[in-house]
């Protein structure tokens, strides 16, 4: 409900300092993590590399992500930019900036609880 009528900001922090093998590697791994195509061999290295690179930070170490900090759940089939490895490979090389608007002038109390039950059932 905050999020609805307050909105949200996320935030994907840049991490160019990994180098592109290993963030080709941790795009693989977030690829298996929702059961999308990968290069197992890669994926082997970028669980390892999601892991120490602090990814399990906002993440989590399953990738189910944190809602409060506004890190999606990486486990599942959405994805707001796009699911390939080269967006992925963009998303961790550049980072992302993202915002919820606020809706609750817009709904009132409310819709934004019935909004609020819809999606979350």
């Amino acid at each position: 409900m905050q999020t609805i009528a307050e909105g949200r900001m996320g935030i994907m922090p840049p991490h160019a300092q990994l180098g592109a093998e290993t963030i080709k590697d941790v795009a693989n791994y977030v690829r298996s993590l929702s059961g999308l195509p990968n290069d197992s061999v890669r994926a082997a290295k970028g669980k390892e590399a999601f892991t120490s690179a602090g990814c399990v930070g906002c993440h989590g170490a399953d990738g189910k992500g944190m809602q409060a900090l506004g890190a999606p759940n990486l486990t599942d089939k959405v994805w707001l930019y796009g699911s390939s490895e080269a967006t992925i490979v963009e998303t961790i090389t550049l980072g992302r900036q993202n915002k919820m608007p606020a809706w609750k002038a817009f709904l009132g109390d409310a819709k934004g609880h019935l909004l609020t039950a819809y999606v979350t059932a």
